[in-house]
């Protein structure tokens, strides 16, 4: 074999290696979607409904985290609010007529009873569908309870599962009525001194300890979004923040792909592989970090694509929340695909503040109970909505 001959036998050979390996060397070009942000200007009108029945009655001691957290949660949320309507609650709404101020400083065992309405005992299921029949799609409301379900000496499992059954129904109304109805329930504890009533009529003073209560947030996804922005969730830790789970449709999100420094979208392949950045804004999808940066709250359609991380966009002016650092690998050829965010599981929080007999209370200080029955109809009412968001992507190569 001559001298040429072997020169292009060598140069054949590379040729085909270099085929083999699905051109390699490519560069891609990356493409997005163009959706508009749904986030909402809309200043709403803003309902407090704070639950005055007896079993409330401990959390009205001197120096209240429940009612710190309260003024200064709903203090910011007004700034954002076109009004902010104040009222008590139990088998009807009771307005207050006074200054937001005046309603925290005024709270106590004697002004709740004082209020009316029936102090006794509280339908949870039956003021969510009140509240919630007083909504539009233009109002957030807020309410306030220890949520302890009034469990019947026998059949308590089947009472909690009615109560379960009736939550879902009033949050299914209430998304008749408002599609784009978003729900926010935030564990909270606070000091509380005061009677704590058992099922079977037993009452017992706890003094000095520590209770469980909650706030529910209802409304359109979109305005919950931009009060989450202006007002995050996270200030409420220096009140006794314990946890967060929240519902909702699944939500248009603006996104756009890039290179990784984001400045083309052009891809150079590194070691073979195409690395990729996704900035996207998730605020509507009203998810919580812990849930937003769970990589498996994720998945592609062609499960060879791999996310490597999801970090927070911290700069105030960004148009998007998160960055998500995605790598097509060598050898994957595809020409589109979607990164879909799914609906999360119940958090282990929900689960661990249960308690389904309502005795040994001071077994279980930390505990509400029949919390899971009321979150798990919540869950029950979105049930079909099992994916947040998808971010359609294309490749082509170049």
């Amino acid at each position: 074999m001559n001298k040429n001959s072997k020169i292009f036998l060598a140069i054949l050979a590379i040729l085909s290696t270099t085929s083999l390996l699905g051109c390699g060397g490519d560069k891609i070009i990356v493409g997005s979607e163009t959706n508009t942000s749904p986030i909402s200007n809309q200043r709403p009108v803003l309902n407090v409904y704070i639950e005055n029945s007896g079993s409330m009655d401990g959390y009205m001691c001197d120096g209240s985290q429940l009612k710190d957290a309260v003024f200064d949660y709903v203090s910011d949320l007004s700034v954002c609010s076109d009004t902010t309507s104040l009222n008590y609650i139990n088998n009807r709404i009771i307005p207050y007529k006074g200054s937001l101020e005046q309603y925290i400083k005024t709270m106590t065992p004697t002004t709740f009873q004082k209020a009316g309405g029936n102090h006794s005992n509280s339908d949870l299921g039956e003021m969510l569908k009140i509240i919630l029949q007083e909504m539009t799609d233009t109002s957030v409301s807020i309410f306030i309870s220890d949520c302890i379900l009034d469990l019947p000496v026998s059949n308590s499992q089947k009472f909690l599962s009615r109560c379960q059954i009736s939550i879902k129904n009033a949050i299914n109304e209430g998304r008749n009525k408002i599609p784009d109805l978003g729900v926010e329930i935030i564990k909270m504890t606070s000091d509380f001194n005061g009677k704590y009533y058992y099922p079977n009529g037993g009452i017992e003073k706890l003094k000095d300890v520590k209770r469980p209560y909650y706030i529910w947030i209802f409304g359109n996804n979109n305005i919950l979004a931009k009060l989450n922005s202006v007002v995050p969730v996270n200030e409420l830790k220096d009140f006794g923040f314990e946890g967060i789970v929240a519902y909702s449709k699944k939500v248009v999100a603006p996104y756009e792909i890039k290179n990784r420094s984001l400045t083309s979208t052009t891809i150079n392949p590194t070691k073979g592989n195409y690395n990729a950045t996704i900035r996207v804004n998730l605020s509507s999808t009203l998810q919580p970090e812990t849930v937003i940066q769970d990589l498996s709250n994720y998945t592609f359609n062609n499960q060879s694509l791999v996310i490597e991380d999801v970090r927070p966009i911290t700069a105030s002016d960004s148009p998007y929340t998160h960055f998500i650092n995605i790598v097509i690998p060598k050898g994957v050829n595809i020409a589109e695909d979607n990164l879909i965010l799914k609906a999360p599981q119940m958090p282990d929080w929900v689960i661990e503040s249960n308690d389904d007999s309502g005795i040994e209370i001071n077994d279980n200080l930390n505990k509400t109970t029949g919390i899971k029955y009321l979150i798990d109809g919540v869950a029950d009412a979105y049930k079909k909505d099992k994916v947040l968001t998808s971010l359609r992507f294309t490749v082509k190569r170049k």
